[in-house]
């Protein structure tokens, strides 16, 4: 657990810790933390909140939970509802620094913001739990209260809410929002959401409320289809797919979201959004040392399975080198899987010492079940187990028609951008 004096020490020093938090700050690094209702008490922090800042609620909510593409459907959201309104999108996780979570009109809060906010916090929260005895907040639910709290200055009419770990039990699910999604659902997170698809949807269905509308995403078809009977009678309940046709779940879920809570959508702003949309490490496309370097942060099977078919579809003739790093909670033999379609070479590596495979096991697993078998005539792959190493043995090792793709991992290709911007 990490306590505010702790956030403070390490946080608060300088306005640069707000730029560059070191890794240990972050529980998706270090889950030392207990999944259950005791740990994880939102009426700790909803008594934190009134006490503190009775108007959290007084945002028209829009709340987004799922496995993947989150991010991009609570961006969407926000773009287009930014041209006409002041509107706070908070995120996780960051990708270059910590002020990329929080975001008024597509703009990051500022570092001295950041600083004001959270002095003033601190204040309050160490003379609030020294007197009621109770747990500090966690780093994420600091990061939730700050962002309310700017969203509150900055006069916002909407506020757009990422889930940041499954749903039931996550700060964010404290508000009364006008609406919430539902993105594609996968096994991730099993050590603590649980081991199988039902358990997970269970957490992730746990930010639905009565009488809310609740918008479901593109599903698989086993998932679609159980949803579909479990909210038959539910009026509230509608699937992102009968609003509108796009080949982009996360925009038609976006689409949908919007229509409920507007009633309309101007489609022709709609379609410039989606246009328009740019996210860091997001399908990045980057020069660096003058070479080709695509940078995407997509680390369940079925993102990399999407990453794979754009690559396909966008560069044709191209050989793709891959920079990878993977969770060992996740489904490493299906992410190595669809790698392996589109490899020519693979450079192993691991972003994260406490939750990251090991290099060499990946390569390991790489090597007996897929070399071989890959489209793109996968030639002998190495192990460089520091990130940076394999990113800079992957670019010196490509030839001109080569794209260096750096995936796997939130945390790769963090670290790599920080480091190579």
């Amino acid at each position: 657990m990490f306590y505010s004096s702790f956030f403070v020490e390490h946080f608060c020093v300088g306005f640069v810790m707000l730029i560059d938090i070191p890794e240990y700050m972050d529980y998706e690094k270090h889950r030392n933390f207990e999944y259950n209702e005791k740990y994880f008490d939102l009426e700790n922090l909803k008594r934190f909140l009134y006490a503190y800042f009775p108007d959290y609620n007084n945002f028209d909510f829009v709340h987004v939970a799922g496995s993947k593409g989150k991010g991009t459907t609570c961006k969407i959201v926000a773009d287009y509802l930014s041209d006409s309104s002041k509107v706070g999108l908070f995120m996780s996780p960051h990708v270059l620094k910590i002020n990329e979570r929080i975001s008024v009109n597509g703009k990051d809060i500022l570092t001295q913001d950041f600083a004001r906010i959270k002095k003033e916090f601190e204040r309050f929260s160490d003379k609030f739990f020294t007197e009621k005895n109770a747990r500090r907040l966690t780093f994420f639910e600091e990061l939730f209260v700050i962002a309310l709290k700017y969203f509150y200055e900055k006069k916002c009419k909407y506020v757009v809410l990422e889930v940041g770990l499954g749903g039931r039990l996550d700060a964010t699910n404290i508000v009364l929002p006008k609406v919430c999604g539902l993105t594609l659902v996968e096994k991730e997170h099993t050590d603590v959401l649980g081991k199988t698809l039902k358990k997970i949807l269970g957490e992730k269905l746990g930010i639905k409320k009565n009488g809310i509308p609740f918008v479901i995403g593109r599903q698989q078809k086993n998932i679609e289809k159980f949803l579909k009977e479990k909210f038959e009678k539910d009026k509230n309940v509608f699937f992102a797919d009968d609003f509108v046709e796009f080949i982009n779940p996360n925009f038609a879920l976006g689409y949908a979201l919007l229509e409920v809570l507007l009633g309309r959508v101007d489609e022709k702003k709609f379609s410039k959004v989606c246009c328009d949309f740019k996210m860091i490490g997001r399908f990045d496309e980057r020069k660096i040392a003058g070479k080709n370097v695509i940078f995407d942060i997509a680390h369940t099977s079925k993102s990399i399975e999407n990453l794979v078919k754009n690559l396909r579809e966008k560069y044709l003739n191209k050989n793709f080198i891959f920079v990878v790093s993977v969770m060992k909670d996740k489904e490493i033999l299906s992410i190595l899987s669809q790698i392996s379609k589109i490899a020519r070479r693979v450079i192993f590596t691991n972003a994260n010492k406490v939750r990251g495979e090991k290099g060499e096991m990946l390569k390991n697993i790489f090597d007996k079940i897929f070399t071989g078998k890959s489209d793109g005539f996968v030639v002998k792959n190495v192990v460089k187990e520091k990130p940076l190493v394999a990113f800079d043995f992957a670019i010196k090792g490509m030839k001109k028609e080569d794209i260096v793709v750096v995936t796997g991992s939130s945390f790769l290709v963090s670290e790599i951008l920080k480091r190579k911007l």
